[in-house]
């Protein structure tokens, strides 16, 4: 007997082989059986002619941390497919806090202003997850932000050794929680004031319990190829696999990734284990304050706005932008205010400026009747350093050089989101509702850049292996039945710029765990996800 049986589907099952068509049979949350079945035997029966059944995605780059603790529904991420999130990405996390002070990081605080932190470490955190429900499976690394910031503050120093003591206890306190591994988020404060030894003395500790190392690192643009190569050498250094986040370098860098991914093929010859990932979009997003001089994040954001409302200070901000842009380290975005191209930098998120997200800042500076530099700083001041961004700085070329390699995977960068209440205010990036559609329609249906078989293991198979998820990721007996069940010739996402809260299309059905999470097109609040502990 079977709880569901998912009949004459064409079966891609994640280990980038060829498809077939067969039954695949479900009984409780595992995959019992690949192959012809007679569903009579079967509770419910899926009909899945002409629909490609492919394991759930796992979208291993989410900054889902906070939205999930607010609302656990997880709607835009099962409404594209994925069934397992990786947070904690980026050097912020949703713990270690301190004293229950959240480190929003490169995280939006507008979108969580209400959420009670009722948490100061992991197991806490896993416990309230679990409690109020998931609508995915989630697996978190823990932050060197939140270390950082929980141990020390927000100073642009070196640790003491108190310190850093704190820092590696916080460390291996997150990894017997049950955390992936560590990841850095050198662009963004208090990430750029740690040096490579920081690291790779924290790196030590994750490699006691075989997890992994990932970085938004320090410079995509003029000095992407020294950040690339210090991201490495930690995780040579403290043996432990080292993975790139979103490794997509900026103007004047774009075609880099040719060497770029070829240093790393030279590097996986000599045993040692380096991968990366790319978002499928040319416009990216973060904060706004990101457009800064690292040294003008120093000590947080109260020191941050001191400095911004201070005239010579502020003078001193706007010309080391101009001048040396993303040269002298942060965001690779800097370029775009470096070379004036403020109509490629749009405000996406703000509770004061609310009326003017989704405008960019050659028109802002028009309607405030201020240089669009000006108006962006003010900006900031005025809604207390929180905006985020969208911004134009990379290449489709790029991102499929990543996406080709065997070592590069596809991500979101987005967050699990309802398009209802606090969640759906401003103009956020569209590829929280629709990043894997979006890269399956434009890059596998109609470019035909990569084939269906490669593109879904890519999503799921190579997903999995490389952040060491068990049992998840292949469409295999006795794994999970996180499943999918799509139309190759329709799945597309629907989310765009101007309206980035709608629900992607062409997947019909999707299981997390054995349970319906989407049945016949319909969303199911299921809540069948699961926190996921790394187990040594």
């Amino acid at each position: 007997m079977y709880d569901i049986v998912i009949k004459k589907g064409k079966l891609i099952d994640g280990t980038g082989n060829p498809a077939i068509i067969t039954d695949v049979g479900i009984l409780g949350d595992k995959i019992t059986q690949i192959g012809l079945i007679d569903s009579t035997h079967s509770k419910q029966t899926i009909d899945a002619t002409g629909r490609c059944v492919c394991p759930g995605f796992i979208d291993i780059h989410t900054h889902s941390d906070l939205t999930l603790a607010l609302d656990g529904r997880a709607f835009s991420s099962l409404s594209q497919g994925i069934t397992t999130q990786i947070m904690g990405n980026c050097g912020v996390s949703a713990a270690p806090t301190r004293q229950y002070e959240l480190y929003h990081g490169p995280l939006d605080p507008t979108m969580t202003r209400n959420l009670d932190c009722d948490w100061l470490n992991f197991d806490d955190y896993f416990n309230r997850l679990s409690d109020q429900g998931l609508g995915t499976n989630t697996a978190t690394l823990v932050g060197h932000g939140n270390i950082r910031v929980a141990a020390m503050g927000y100073d642009d120093r070196a640790p003491t050794k108190r310190e850093m003591n704190r820092m590696v206890d916080y460390t291996e306190k997150a990894m017997e929680d049950g955390c992936f591994g560590l990841s850095s988020g050198l662009a963004y404060a208090p990430g750029p004031f740690a040096d490579p030894q920081e690291l790779i003395e924290l790196g030590r500790i994750i490699s006691k319990y075989n997890g992994i190392y990932t970085s938004h690192i320090r410079n995509q643009t003029e000095g992407i190829k020294d950040a690339v190569r210090e991201v490495f050498t930690v995780g040579e250094q403290a043996n432990i696999p080292a993975h790139i986040s979103h490794m997509q370098p900026g103007t004047p860098m774009i075609g880099s990734t040719v060497t770029l991914l070829a240093n790393m093929s030279k590097l996986r010859s000599k045993g040692i284990d380096v991968s990366c990932d790319a978002i499928p979009y040319t416009i990216g997003s973060t904060t706004l304050k990101s457009l800064l001089p690292p040294w003008a994040l120093d000590g947080g954001d109260q020191r941050l706005l001191k400095r911004l409302r201070d005239p010579e200070i502020r003078e001193c901000i706007k010309a080391d932008t101009m001048k040396y842009g993303a040269e002298s380290g942060g965001s690779r975005k800097r370029n775009l205010v470096k070379k004036e191209k403020w109509s490629s930098i749009w405000l996406s998120s703000a509770i004061v400026n609310a009326q003017l997200t989704g405008k960019n800042f050659a028109e802002i500076g028009k309607i405030r009747n201020q240089s669009p530099h000006d108006a962006l700083i003010d900006i900031i001041i005025e809604d207390e350093a929180q905006p985020w961004m969208l911004a134009e700085d990379v290449s489709e070329k790029d991102f499929l050089n990543i996406a080709r390699d065997p070592a590069g995977g596809v991500i979101s960068d987005g967050f699990s989101l309802v398009p209802e209440g606090i969640l759906a205010e401003g103009k956020h990036h569209p590829r929280s509702y629709g990043a894997f559609p979006y890269f399956l329609r434009r890059f596998v249906r109609e470019k035909k850049a990569l084939s269906w078989e490669y593109a879904i293991h890519k999503l799921s198979g190579y997903a999995a292996k490389r952040f060491g998820l068990y049992n998840r990721g292949l469409i295999s007996e006795g794994f999970q039945a996180d499943i999918i069940v799509f139309n190759p010739d329709t799945i597309c996402e629907k989310a765009n710029f101007e309206n980035p809260y709608v629900y992607a299309k062409g997947i019909d059905h999707v299981l997390v765990n054995g349970n319906k999470a989407i049945e016949a097109g319909e969303l199911i609040d299921a809540r069948a996800g699961q926190v996921l502990r790394k187990k040594g």
